[in-house]
């Protein structure tokens, strides 16, 4: 096998400065997380809370398991009021809106999901 001639390979860059051309990059720097503490602390757990509490009830879904449903969405209520006040807390607020939690129940699992 032969290279045509119109093929140029580009000459090997050393490893030092292949390292300083990516840390260049504001994409490739390494940030270190500020921890929460405050009000954003509690904020944040009580958003991780509601995510908890929605995944759980999809799996309550997915497993046709009413009880469990039903407690979920009886706990689901006192989860968003707990986050709207703690994000309403947030001083300076969050350029983030929370938008609409609402989530439409009702207790007959099947009729939830099905509609019948």
């Amino acid at each position: 096998m032969s290279i045509s001639p119109d093929i140029t390979v580009a000459p090997e860059i050393p490893a030092a400065e292949a390292c300083n051309q990516s840390a260049s990059d504001p994409l490739q720097i390494e940030y270190e997380p500020l921890p929460l503490t405050g009000e954003r602390l509690l904020a944040a757990q009580s958003m991780q809370l509601l995510i908890r509490l929605d995944r759980d009830l999809r799996e309550a879904r997915a497993q046709f398991n009413q009880d469990w449903f039903r407690r979920l969405m009886r706990a689901r209520p006192k989860a968003v009021s707990r986050l709207r006040r703690r994000w309403e807390k947030i001083s300076p607020s969050p350029p983030i809106p929370l938008g609409n939690l609402h989530r439409r129940y009702h207790a007959n699992l099947a009729k939830y999901l099905y509609g019948s």
